[in-house]
């Protein structure tokens, strides 16, 4: 146990902890010895390590956090090696009192040499701190419901159990009965056979129950297009390069005595979130496990300083998070590590149990073994001196729910996840979830096609939900284009301007194989020469799959009834293609449209994205207009004008016309990821008045 001033209490058999006496920075000097706090292998037990107070670094008030520098001995440390990833947070006492928690090291020292302790009082400070965190309407883990529920369910079996105890004994007495009122020499066989029967006929009636119902490349491309992916990279490479925001660390380069740790996730996985959290260290997968998930609620939960505890982002079939050590109790209060998890301030994450099977080390870096092993509050406070939190409370959080079906071999594998509520990486991390999830169940490289549907249930849609299916190829990694729509509508609802969203899951459905769904228009025939203003016109549109034969497909295009009569170019191509033609004309003419109007809310511009067409749309719209010389421009100008007076003379009916307005550009899904673009013209004459 640790040093005797430790208050704790017994009630309702289970241990409550309180805090310690503490000794402040002021008094800690040069040459204290102590006892440190840690359990480092599947006993369980909190093990004591010796301390030798070298100093205190960076003292100065300025500093917004100084540092006790100590020494290490004693057998654990010789186990161990010193302090490892995993032992942050481990309580310091000298002369009985806390004077903070085990947190950091040196680069390339050697682990049981100069390590940093956090002072406690600064530790302290993460209880006073506000939570503003938890307060939504998102689904969340409701211990009291869990209880009074398990109960209900006790006590109804319970009831169940005793009437089918009753109901026994009364079958058992009522035959007793009827056997002693019949004559037992002359009626004998008579009366076996009654019982028989009536045992029989109790046993079929209880039984027997009604059965139920069972069910029974010729690609012909114009480079006047690009792909959406090319114009984003265009982009990215005109911007200037973002760097990412990592927390500044000491002049000294300490090192941080936690990892963060991963589980479910493949190598690819985690290569991918590496890439999307820049400044994070992954532990190699081989080496975690969790079995926290919504499941393995601990009821009764209580932490002991020098006790194992996790925080995580994510837990149920992937996990996310890092295991640390308490550093000191009080009530349902909780500090643990002596240093930051994510350094996001007020948070709100999962705080779990953990096992430790064992450590391991090398001369300059080490780690404990183990895994999360329930659910047992919710971590609210992250910052550079420490994690806090609460026991019995438990974070909101998003469902997420992944099935990735293996076109090729017909398998099929469904992925459960919760994702704590933290704006920043939910659209993040369940773009990894889905990448890795498709790797691991197809097992192969990520190339072929992949067919993407995605229903996110949150206030921000029309209705509440917001989906969307696409289609997507590509011959090296099919899976970074796959996610990539998803988490940018989960970034712009987790980004709204106006208030905090509520996402209350996610479900993902893909469909991947290794044939390539490609296919190139060959030709569009329309099935009419001459169309007025609003006349639909169907292109017999003839497509070449890749290695396969042609196919043809009906595209209905109705003629927008603004259209002035004249010749109408259209384009016809994948909606996976933009018009490097409109786009330089509109960027040419200042089009606002380009900017992001800092004044649409985040519903409009999730309609927007929704509308936009799929890789496997057949766009039909209204071709770029040519650059027309200065003769030229002022001839269409007064065609324009002498168009404009026809309709007003004809009383301007397409403007009058109550029914749907016609988009210019519209499109027709196919079973294909369109590679290409045609032109074709239709002749658009003046519609008669007949009045």
């Amino acid at each position: 146990m640790l040093a005797a001033s430790i208050a704790l209490t017994l009630a309702a058999g289970s241990v409550c902890f309180a805090m310690p006496e503490i000794m402040p920075l002021s008094e800690v000097t040069p040459g204290m010895s102590g006892k440190g706090y840690t359990i480092i292998d599947r006993s369980g037990e909190i093990k004591s390590f010796d301390v030798e107070v070298v100093g205190v670094n960076g003292s100065s008030s300025k500093l917004a956090s100084p540092r006790i520098l100590i020494d290490l001995s004693g057998d654990m440390i010789k186990t161990t090696g010193g302090i490892v990833s995993g032992m942050s947070g481990s309580p310091v006492y000298v002369d009985g009192k806390l004077i903070g928690a085990a947190s950091a090291s040196f680069s390339n020292v050697y682990l049981d040499k100069r390590v940093m302790v956090t002072p406690i009082e600064y530790m302290l400070k993460l209880w006073e701190l506000p939570d503003n965190k938890n307060k939504g309407q998102l689904p969340q883990i409701d211990l009291k419901q869990i209880r009074e529920e398990a109960a209900k369910k006790a006590e109804e079996e319970k009831k169940a159990e005793e009437e089918k105890k009753t109901a026994e004994e009364k079958a058992a007495a009522d035959v007793a009965a009827d056997a002693k009122k019949d004559d037992v020499e002359s009626k004998e066989s008579s009366a076996d056979k009654t019982i028989k029967d009536t045992d029989k006929d109790k046993e079929n009636a209880v039984t027997e129950t009604p059965s139920e119902e069972k069910p029974a490349d010729e690609s012909g491309a114009d480079n006047t297009y690009i792909t959406k992916e090319e114009l984003e990279a265009e982009k990215e490479a005109q911007e200037p390069e973002k760097k990412p925001e990592i927390p500044e660390g000491d002049d000294i380069h300490d090192r941080e005595k936690a990892w963060k740790m991963v589980s479910g996730f493949s190598e690819k996985g985690v290569d991918f979130l590496s890439q999307k959290l820049p400044g994070i260290k992954l532990r190699d997968v081989a080496n975690w496990n969790s079995n926290a998930s919504p499941a393995s609620i601990d009821y009764n939960a209580a932490l002991e300083p020098g006790g194992a505890v996790g925080v995580a982002e994510i837990v149920g079939d992937y996990f996310m998070g890092a295991i640390g050590t308490v550093t000191a109790v009080d009530g349902n209060r909780v500090l643990a590590f002596g240093h930051g998890h994510t350094n996001r301030g007020n948070v709100n994450y999962f705080m779990t149990g953990a096992d430790v099977f064992s450590t391991a080390h090398g001369p300059l870096d080490g780690m404990k073994i183990g895994h999360m092993n329930s659910i047992i509050g919710r971590v609210n406070q992250d910052r550079i001196d420490g994690v806090a939190g609460l026991l019995g409370e438990y974070p909101q959080n998003v469902p997420v729910i992944l099935t990735v079906n293996d076109t090729d071999l017909a398998n099929s594998q469904t992925y459960n996840s919760f994702i704590a509520y933290d704006e920043d990486v939910v659209p993040i991390l369940t773009a990894a979830m889905v990448y890795d999830s498709t790797y691991k169940t197809i097992d192969r490289a990520l190339d072929g096609t992949a067919k993407v549907h995605f229903r996110i249930r949150t206030d921000m849609g029309e209705n509440g939900v917001i989906e969307r299916t696409n289609m997507f190829y590509s011959s090296n990694d099919v899976g970074k284009q796959a996610v990539g729509e998803l988490n940018e509508i989960l970034n712009t609802i987790c980004t709204n301007k106006d208030r905090e969203a509520n996402i209350y899951d996610v479900k993902v459905d893909v469909f991947i194989g290794g044939q390539r769904m490609t296919a190139a228009i060959l030709s569009a025939t329309p099935d009419k020469t001459e169309v007025c203003p609003g006349d639909k016109v169907i292109f017999n549109t003839t497509l070449k799959p890749y290695r396969q034969e042609k196919v043809t497909v009906e595209v209905p295009y109705t003629v927008p009834k603004t259209q002035l009569p004249g010749t109408l170019n259209l384009d016809i191509h994948g909606g996976g293609l933009i018009n490097v033609a409109k786009l330089l004309l509109a960027q040419q003419s200042g089009d606002a449209s380009l900017e992001e109007d800092q004044n649409v809310k985040t519903e409009e511009k999730i309609k927007e994205m929704l509308k936009t067409a799929c890789n496997n749309d057949i766009v039909v719209e209204p071709a770029a207009a040519p650059i027309l010389t200065e003769e030229q421009q002022k001839a269409a100008v007064k065609e324009a004008i002498k168009q404009s007076k026809k309709l007003a003379k004809n009383g301007n009916k397409a403007n009058r016309d109550n029914s749907k307005t016609v988009e210019a550009v519209q499109k027709t899904a196919s079973d294909y990821v369109i590679e290409n673009v045609i032109h074709t013209t239709i002749k658009v004459v003046e519609k008669k008045d007949n009045n």
